[in-house]
């Protein structure tokens, strides 16, 4: 599935990074675009589990996600981008 996360403390580049190689060792999920200016987080996830690693791993390091955006998919290569659901963290 694929979600959208409003980032917190996302400021510099070297941010960037540091949540990019962080999340990276999660298996179960894939970034797609990380926006230091908006703090938009896209990414895709296979798991409620995966889901709950990547709130975990940000709140850990210090860039708490303010809120997320569910998107529906329509088909399984995520073509379509449907939004069903917004929930705060």
């Amino acid at each position: 599935m694929k979600a959208i996360a409003k980032i917190g403390n996302l400021i510099s580049n070297k941010d960037k990074m540091m949540i990019l190689r962080n999340l990276s060792r999660i298996m179960d999920i894939r970034v797609i675009d990380l926006e230091v200016d908006t703090g938009k987080l896209i990414f895709l996830y296979y798991s409620p589990i995966a889901l709950e690693q990547v709130k975990q791993e940000l709140w850990r390091i210090g860039y708490p996600i303010r809120h997320f955006k569910f998107l529906s998919t329509l088909s399984p290569n995520f073509q379509g981008d449907g939004s069903t659901e917004t929930a705060f963290a």
